[in-house]
């Protein structure tokens, strides 16, 4: 009886032995996996982040430039109408 008690405990550490290099193997995969996915992602944000900056700004120039234009003519016609007048 201790014989198959001790039979089961040497195949049962073998066992563990034997599988114990594939789970390192699967977790060390997993974990480069997790990596790559969050370096992805994190990629991805900073390109988004750029494009909405970009945009912003490029909104911004445009309002800034309809302003300018828009005062430019409104002292065109403000001067031209004193001309007029004296």
């Amino acid at each position: 009886m201790k014989n198959h008690k001790l039979l089961k405990l040497l195949l049962a550490m073998s066992l563990a032995a034997i599988l114990s290099p594939l789970a390192k193997a699967d977790v060390a995969e997993a974990a480069h996996s997790v990596k790559e996915t969050t370096v992805h992602a994190a990629r991805k944000t900073g390109e988004v982040a750029r494009e909405a900056a970009h945009g912003t700004a490029h909104a911004a120039k445009t309002v800034a430039h309809g302003v300018s234009s828009t005062a430019r003519k409104g002292y065109q016609a403000t001067k031209q109408a004193v001309h007029k007048v004296f």
